[in-house]
């Protein structure tokens, strides 16, 4: 998994709170009770002012 970033979501109350009202929709009906965690796999991470390359068809 070289060059994949693993993060946390919602780390901050204020990312918390600005979710709280699609947190009380289907599916979820309730904020998460622990840890959100995901990643950016390497092929979606670009450097300062590097162009993002977009694929045909």
């Amino acid at each position: 998994m070289k060059g994949t970033i693993f993060a946390v979501a919602l780390n901050h109350r204020s990312q918390l709170d600005a979710w709280q009202e699609a947190f009380q929709q289907s599916p979820y009906k309730a904020p998460p009770k622990t840890a959100v965690w995901f990643i950016k796999p390497r092929n979606t991470v670009i450097g300062c002012g590097e162009p993002i390359s977009l694929s045909t068809g």
